[in-house]
């Protein structure tokens, strides 16, 4: 029997009860107001222990200073740390003793003894035990994240105006803790320390919040959150697809409701038409103005006139850097209205002027909920994807069959996939190896290749009634045939795989699957073509969406 951990069985419990399927007793008590739970007890989070001089050895440096320095050991040799800001950043706060210490502390986390990395396990299972799990009305959840942001070097998202600069050691003084007004505080795990708020407030679902007042400019905090195939989540998570079916079902009478603003004689109007009308057919997010302590990213409302190019056959050019910094650079074709409009909205100004210059966040999200509760752009997206991912399943179903390989299978839905990432700009950098593992499965290619030419060469003798002297090849036209077939099948799968690792090198497929394609979708798939939903699910979503599992072959979003 396989031994099982003491966490293993409390996560087999938890998604045993299968809230799912007694929805109507779980969500009774909720429905009537904004709370999400009555009571909720939890143990807090941990924080990383004090920084331990290496060796214990007299140095020139203190502690703070030489846990510093290791922070730039350990991204030394990372390209981030080579970006002309992030050193500049840096070099403002410590760079003066880089040089001299560098070297020593360089390999620090690579040499730890196997024993010292089987201690952290241990260390780190038992802490999970304690910390990962709450109580919320009686019922034992998953907690996501148990441990403080740890103290080190800000990366940021893309090109952050704060990358490289030093982030704080959160201390308990920096929690606010949100428990039931009945359930016992969490105990501070630091002694002579405490938290800096209890509070309880049932809207909420976070467990913890802290903030770096290093950093306080650039974000809201962090949040501890219950875990992704929490029944918290989880029903957010259904709710957030069946809203986004709902907009399905009103989408004529939205697409309407925009193409009228747009022919409208007031520009307030004909901005938040264009608006909406870029969200849906582009799957563009809202956009909010930013600090200058916060990346330049873009979205819809705060395009800039140097973000667009007015093209000729009612196409535009947008070029603009979206969230977490990466580039979205799209030329398309739109109706002629929109292309009148925006050739308007662009006369006489500025290239650093906005291009909706009428409308904000607020005003555009206000419209958005005048035409369907709770609809957003985020919506749109869900729904965007869910649409394209459904409707290729059915315009490209002509290209696999029942006697495909399941690998076959798998690459059709990446296919499909790699086309909801398009829409969505949902990219990645490519992995530093890329070229070198490319080359090399290129070249296994190649190698297969001349396999199946000989083998068809060999073929070919053998029905003349000749064959070759190299005892490797089969010596008759039925062996030659079967070897064959084999080769190519190989030949067929190789080449499948260096097409897939091209085509998704700048792809993140991951990102529709968690957030923005309806699993059902995918699930219901898997069943009608029999694929393992594991081959397209890893472990995580498999737990995330286990509320989905059981739907039918024919769901249809």
């Amino acid at each position: 029997m396989q031994k099982v951990s003491s966490q293993q069985a409390i996560d087999t419990n938890i998604q045993a009860k299968k809230w799912w399927e007694r929805e109507a007793e779980v969500q009774q008590d909720h429905e009537k107001g904004k709370n999400k739970w009555k009571a909720l007890e939890h143990h807090g989070v941990t924080f990383f222990p004090a920084y331990q001089p290496h060796g214990g050895k007299p140095m020139d440096l203190t502690p703070e200073q030489e846990e510093i320095c290791n922070w730039w050991a350990q991204i030394v040799d990372q390209d981030f740390s080579k970006k002309p800001l992030v050193r500049k950043n840096f070099e403002k706060s410590f760079i003066e003793l880089f040089d001299q210490y560098l070297s020593d502390y360089k390999e620090i986390r690579k040499n730890r003894s196997t024993q010292e990395k089987k201690k952290e396990i241990e260390e780190k299972q038992k802490q999970d035990l304690i910390y990962k799990y709450c109580l919320i009305d009686g019922e034992l959840e998953k907690i996501s994240n148990i441990i403080v942001e740890p103290p080190g070097i800000f990366r940021g998202r893309g090109e952050h105006p704060l990358a490289g600069k030093l982030k704080s050691r959160i201390m308990p003084e920096h929690v606010t803790v949100n428990v039931g007004p009945e359930d016992p505080i969490p105990a501070c795990p630091l002694g002579g320390h405490s938290w800096k708020r209890i509070i309880s407030n049932p809207e909420a679902t976070w467990l913890c919040h802290f903030k770096d007042e290093r950093l306080e400019k650039s974000n809201n905090g962090k949040y501890v959150q219950l875990a992704a195939d929490s029944r918290i989540k989880g029903e957010n998570d259904r709710k957030k697809y069946e809203k986004a079916r709902r907009l399905k079902k009103n989408i004529d009478s939205i697409k309407r409701n925009y193409q009228e603003k747009m022919r409208s004689q007031d520009v307030v109007d004909q901005q938040l038409g264009v608006c909406t009308y870029l969200i849906d057919k582009l799957a563009l997010r809202v956009g909010n103005e930013k600090g200058e302590d916060e990346a330049d990213t873009v979205g819809c409302c705060s395009l800039k006139v140097k973000n667009i190019q007015i093209e000729e056959n009612n196409q535009i050019t947008l070029d603009f850097l979206g969230k977490d910094s990466i580039r979205y650079l799209n030329t398309v074709e739109v109706e002629a209205k929109v292309h009148q409009n925006l050739k308007s909205f662009v006369q006489g100004k500025n290239p650093d002027d906005e291009l909706f210059d009428r409308i904000n966040a607020s005003k555009l999200n206000d419209y958005l909920k005048e035409m369907m509760d709770d609809l957003s752009a985020k919506v749109f997206r869900t729904y965007n994807a869910s649409v394209t991912l459904q409707n290729q399943f059915q315009e490209k179903d002509n290209k696999i069959s029942e006697i495909d390989t399941i690998e076959k299978k798998v690459q059709f839905y990446e296919e499909c996939n790699r086309e909801v990432a398009r829409l969505c700009n949902h990219q990645k950098e490519a992995n530093k190896n890329h070229d070198e593992q490319l080359l090399k499965m290129k070249q296994v290619q190649t190698e297969k290749q001349e396999k199946v030419t000989q083998l068809e060469q060999e073929l070919a003798k053998l029905k003349k009634g000749k064959s070759s002297n190299d005892p490797k090849l089969p010596k008759t036209v039925d062996l030659c045939l079967t070897a064959l077939e084999k080769a190519r099948a190989q030949l067929e799968l190789q080449e499948m795989r260096v097409k897939k690792k091209d085509e998704n090198k700048n792809l993140a497929l991951g990102t529709s699957k968690i957030n923005y394609m309806d699993p059902r979708i995918s699930i219901s798939w898997c069943k009608q073509k029999e694929v393992p939903i594991e081959k397209i699910f890893q472990p995580t979503l498999m737990n995330k969406f286990t509320w989905a599992m059981n739907i039918e072959p024919d769901y249809e979003f």
